[in-house]
């Protein structure tokens, strides 16, 4: 039986620019990223929101940010969140098991906004969606309501929208 289950999209939080012998892959969140991971995960809680599993890129930023929301949830780090589009982060969801009710995606630009506006279905917050249509900053979240098993996931309601501060 299929229940209603919620899915978060995070985009990590700020990180530092690229600077020689530093690969992609291992670059750290900056002073203001970590605060800006700190204010989401404090956000998260305000919401009574309990998280059951976490998908999260492998990348040090994503880690970092991960680290920095402070929550307590079962995650898996992946290499191919890392490098994922849209469609291998939409199955990486689609895989998520039926127990899960509420799961979090950690992860990247331009991937993580491609999924974040293509999954806002019918009965999305209109102003929301009008956000993320234009932008999906560094630590902005985004909430999805699915009506149907994660295997079966093609679209959702977006919900509340929780934009990266800067």
């Amino acid at each position: 039986m299929a229940g209603k289950h919620t899915l978060l999209l995070l985009r990590h939080a700020q990180a530092a620019e690229y600077a020689g012998g530093v690969r992609d892959h291992e670059r750290p969140l900056t002073d203001r990223g970590i605060e800006q991971a700190t204010e989401v995960g404090n956000a998260i809680r305000a919401e009574g929101v309990s998280i059951d599993q976490v998908l999260c890129s492998s990348a040090t930023r994503t880690r970092q940010t991960w680290s920095a929301l402070g929550l307590d949830s079962k995650i898996e780090f992946s290499d191919e969140i890392y490098s994922a589009g849209s469609d291998t982060l939409l199955e990486s969801a689609r895989l998520l098991d039926e127990e899960v009710v509420t799961a979090m995606i950690i992860g990247h630009g331009p991937a993580l906004p491609r999924l974040a506006v293509e999954l806002a279905g019918p009965g999305s917050d209109q102003r929301s969606l009008d956000v993320i249509n234009s932008r999906y900053p560094t630590a902005t979240l985004a909430a999805y309501e699915v009506d149907v098993p994660w295997a079966d996931l093609q679209v959702g309601r977006l919900l509340w929208l929780r934009l990266g501060r800067h």
